[in-house]
């Protein structure tokens, strides 16, 4: 039977920092449970040592001041042994590096480290990748344990397939997955097949998906799990485009999150939107109106920071649903004064949906305060 190899130097924050002197800096702090450790090294010559005071927190954040940590290369060897049984009996489950260079041979022996942990959630952070490629998991590797992976704004020279170098890693029970500012200009479908299990995928901040992106997706419908999908800044212009997308790829989320995209309302012909759709966001848009192409039977719509100039009546909304409408113009008294006996854009009409509004008196109406009276404790969407 082969001998495994030995463990290699254990980077960052786990070992061998276990044997460096205590530092009494403050650059690390750690709150009154030993639960949550958090770790500021923005310091022109920042005090790693300090970090040993993290070994016994549940959640650790790391924010590198963007230094580069090439030195944690050179770190003596812990007994393999030993360093593994530590590492079995850290506590940590949440685990977040920002903000720092790091050459990959070094996140190679994090990731290595990290499986014999009890981590749960691993969130990396404007990170630069540096010294590529990253080195692949070898047959002697666990894979992690994840069940969260964030990866935001990180960068690997040389390759652009962040995804597929840190993939192979992960056990196919993930639950959620965020790759947001990472440059993607679609689903990574043939990235994300073994992951069947997903429930949340967050693909923000990548303006070059837009709905042609979207609409190629179709390994979407293998996630049958999936229930939250956000798609933030994603260069999204129609929203008539993105429920035609949705009905191709034949997803089923619950809530969809398509922010900070500049929408226009120009309804898909024969299309539905998914039917477990049960909240949107439509937030930060620069809807000037409410759409007309809204799924009807959704619990949450968020239109929180758009350009409405007037309060939506009850008829252009759909039935029995929750309206979160904060920070829009008609909400500012000075801005809803002006606007007094301005013309409604022909586009902004309220339209005639037949008996839709039969019996609902009419002082009824959705204000922007009376919203989120009414709906307090759904701000959290927006």
């Amino acid at each position: 039977m082969e001998p495994q190899p030995s463990l290699p130097p254990l980077p960052l924050l786990l070992l061998p920092l276990l044997w460096l002197p205590w530092s009494s800096s403050a650059f690390c702090i750690l709150d009154e449970e030993g639960d949550n450790c958090f770790c500021n090294f923005s310091a022109p010559e920042p005090k790693w040592n300090d970090i040993v005071m993290c070994i016994s927190a549940v959640e650790v954040e790391i924010q590198g001041g963007g230094h580069s940590l090439e030195s944690f290369l050179q770190k003596d060897v812990a007994d393999p042994s030993k360093a593994t049984d530590v590492l079995r009996a850290l506590r940590l489950k949440r685990l977040k590096v920002k903000e720092a260079l790091v050459p990959a041979p070094l996140l190679h022996q994090l990731l290595r480290a990290l499986t014999y942990t009890r981590i749960k959630e691993l969130t990396l952070e404007d990170l630069v990748i540096s010294h590529p490629p990253l080195p692949p998991q070898t047959p002697f590797d666990n894979d992690l344990p994840l069940t969260a992976l964030s990866l935001s704004r990180v960068s690997l020279t040389g390759e652009s397939d962040l995804l597929a170098a840190v993939g192979p890693w992960l056990k196919p029970g993930l639950k959620a997955l965020s790759l947001t500012g990472l440059g993607l200009s679609g689903v990574p479908c043939s990235d994300l097949g073994t992951f069947k299990e997903l429930n949340s995928l967050d693909l923000s901040d990548n303006p070059e998906i837009g709905e042609s992106g979207l609409s190629a997706a179709f390994c979407l419908k293998e996630f049958q799990a999936l229930q939250d999908l956000a798609l933030r800044n994603t260069s999204l212009q129609s929203l008539g485009e993105v429920c035609r997308a949705l009905e191709a790829t034949g997803t089923n989320v619950q809530r969809l999150d398509i922010s900070y995209n500049e929408l226009k309302d120009t309804p898909a012909p024969q299309c539905t939107w998914p039917p477990t759709l049960l909240s949107l966001n439509l937030s930060h848009a620069k809807l000037k109106c409410v759409p007309t192409s809204l799924p009807m039977k959704l619990q949450q719509l968020v239109l929180s920071y758009n350009l409405l100039m007037r309060q939506p009546t009850l008829m252009e909304l759909p039935q029995e649903t929750e309206v979160i409408l904060e920070g829009n113009p008609f909400a500012n008294s000075a801005v809803s004064a002006r606007l007094q006996g301005e013309q409604v854009p022909e586009d902004c009409k309220v339209p005639s949906h037949g008996n839709k509004s039969a019996g609902t008196p009419l002082a009824l109406q959705i204000s922007g305060t009376a919203a989120l009276v009414l709906l307090g404790g759904a701000r959290g969407f927006a």
